[in-house]
């Protein structure tokens, strides 16, 4: 399972090192975002992932302001309560450069249990972590998953959520919150049995 999700995390970080403009207009000067892809580069990612198993998730960011660390993990809960961290990286720069790079995110399930690999690649380097995680997920439930659907601008020491993934016992309604709103009401996670959230921050 590692040894394919590396893999397909390569092509699909070679085939959008390019692709991502940070030129757009009306973005704030330091933001992390979802990146924007082509059709055909969609349907590249659509065809890496694994159909129901899989999914490759790609993240672009910038700062405008000399930033020495940036970190990206994932935090799994059990009915509201933390109760692990699988899988996480942390990049330092002891110039405080302003930062403009990429970030890949596969989340990868086997049954009842999940593996994510985390990906980041700026300045010329790279750093990636794959974990799984130790409690697996009850079987039978429904989930509701994506990335963060709005740019958010980075404050500087601030956690910001870019993807979230809920798990509801069948039956029973299941509200899907977007990140901003889970980020705004943490106590939200209580309503659900599980749920996996990938977390960045950016810190001076």
């Amino acid at each position: 399972m590692k040894k394919i999700a590396g893999a397909l995390l390569a092509a699909a970080m070679f085939i959008f090192l390019a692709s991502c403009n940070s030129t757009q207009t009306g973005l704030p000067a330091n933001v992390i975002m979802t990146a924007s892809l082509t059709v055909e580069q969609q349907d590249i990612i659509d065809l890496l992932s694994i159909p129901n198993s899989q999914e490759i998730l790609i993240f672009s960011f910038t700062t405008e302001d000399s930033c020495r660390q940036f970190e990206v993990w994932v935090e799994a809960y059990k009915d509201g309560q933390l109760i692990e961290r699988p899988a996480g990286v942390a990049t330092f720069a002891d110039s405080g450069n302003a930062r403009n790079g990429k970030l890949a995110v596969i989340v990868s399930q086997n049954e009842s249990s999940y593996q994510w690999t985390l990906s980041v690649v700026e300045n010329g380097g790279r750093s990636s972590h794959t974990g799984a995680a130790e409690a697996s997920v009850s079987s039978g439930l429904g989930r509701a998953f994506g990335p963060m659907s709005e740019p958010m601008e980075i404050e500087y020491g601030e956690e910001i959520i870019i993807y979230a993934s809920t798990f509801q016992a069948t039956g029973v309604p299941h509200m899907a919150y977007d990140t901003q709103t889970l980020m705004e009401r943490p106590e939200l996670l209580a309503e659900y049995p599980y749920a996996h959230l990938v977390k960045v921050m950016f810190a001076e």
